[in-house]
């Protein structure tokens, strides 16, 4: 990658976007596939008011229904080995919310790069990593079979998996990895076959996206944790983990999955034989975590775990 496109590609994060819809907290995910950018809008503080979810019954039909008719998006065959996915991201607690907007770059070998804008302070990141960078990972290796995606929320070696820690860990691949058709398939079921979890219906995120809303309740009903899934394709739109309060459900956390997509190479590359030897930007290796989500104490996630 050349200088320009270097220098192209850290502007394009500090670039003001355009204002932020009315009937959204965060405007809609773009669909042309292109490989997009974080930027450093205006801060954003929605309230802490968890999501207001309709009347909901068991999931196991509604899953089955929609992995029988998940539908392939155009952006599932664009070329190039790196899964692109951008996800912007709230976390809540005593101190504030901290605000992050992230594109993450993910291919199969593990190496990957990331760009990303973070609040309170407006800080713009780039990190990049190396095949390998973290052996027991395998985000993509996780839907090779509905056996992997389950030991993958298996937590202390236990073989139960309870449905709370399912849903947070299709969640947690979804800020790595971009599922075509048949894994989106494959996540579906796998949560039609999990007891406990409750499908509610026309369940809108904070982009504006409506879709499916499939719900799992720990600590004795006191801590939800959500996925809202398209009702067409199957891909994550968001996901919420909330805690019950004497004013109603309070989100801890909230993810939105805004663009996906495939890129052939990173925003930056070590150079070859025969290209000028430039310094790398410094990278810290994120490392993916067996569970990103925390309970009874106070939720915590991150954006690089």
């Amino acid at each position: 990658m050349t200088t320009a496109t270097l220098i192209a590609a850290v502007a394009a994060v500090t670039t003001a976007p355009p204002p932020v819809p009315p009937a959204a907290v965060y405007g809609s995910a773009d669909n042309d596939c292109a490989v997009p950018s974080p930027t450093s809008h205006r801060r954003l503080s929605p309230p802490t008011a968890g999501v207001r979810l309709r009347p909901g019954g068991p999931a196991r039909l509604v899953l089955l229904d929609l992995a029988g008719r998940i539908t392939a998006e155009a952006c599932d065959t664009t070329p190039g080995r790196y899964a692109v996915v951008r996800h912007h991201l709230w976390r809540y607690d005593s101190g504030g919310v901290e605000e992050s907007d992230v594109v993450r770059w993910y291919a199969a070998d593990e190496s990957g790069a990331e760009l990303a804008v973070r609040h309170p302070r407006q800080q713009v990141a780039h990190d990049w990593w190396e095949p390998a960078f973290d052996r027991a990972g395998h985000v993509a290796h996780s839907y090779i079979s509905g056996e992997l995606l389950i030991s993958a929320a298996q937590f202390d070696g236990q073989w139960q998996v309870e449905p709370p820690a399912l849903v947070d860990e299709l969640a947690q691949l979804a800020m790595w990895h971009s599922p075509d058709r048949l894994q989106r398939q494959l996540a579906a079921r796998v949560l039609a076959d999990t007891a406990g979890l409750t499908a509610h219906p026309a369940t809108t995120d904070r982009a504006g996206r409506v879709g499916v809303g499939i719900a799992a309740f720990s600590e004795h009903g006191r801590t939800r944790h959500l996925l809202i899934l398209d009702a067409h394709t199957g891909q994550v739109l968001a996901y919420e983990a909330a805690t019950l309060t004497a004013s109603g459900w309070r989100a801890q956390v909230y993810l939105l999955l805004l663009n996906r997509t495939h890129a052939p190479s990173r925003w930056w590359e070590p150079p070859t034989a025969g290209q000028p030897v430039a310094a790398p930007p410094p990278y810290l290796r994120p490392r993916r975590k067996t569970h990103w989500v925390t309970h009874p104490q106070t939720v915590c996630i991150t954006d690089r775990t």
